[in-house]
């Protein structure tokens, strides 16, 4: 059984936490009457997982990216003030 405080908050144990995969943000949603919370998984997890995986320099991948950035951003303002 678990406690509600006064600002509406519920504890819930760690090992219930990790066992669910809770980490700091959750899905919070009511089906017929039942509070239904999901994990919501950290999305720079997915991308360090991206970036990282078959990635054997990450910090020349990143200075690529960057350049690739800054070059589409100046055509995009080019474009737009006529330069």
């Amino acid at each position: 059984m678990l406690r509600i405080d006064k600002k509406g908050r519920v504890l819930i144990p760690a090992h219930v936490r990790k066992s669910l995969g809770f980490k700091r943000v959750v899905r919070a949603r009511v089906e017929e009457g039942r509070l239904i919370l999901e994990p919501v998984r950290d999305p720079l997890e997915k991308l360090t997982a991206a970036v990282i995986k078959g990635t054997r320099d990450v910090e020349q991948q990143v200075t690529e990216l960057r350049r690739a950035a800054e070059k589409e951003a100046l055509r995009r303002v080019s474009e737009r003030w006529s330069l």
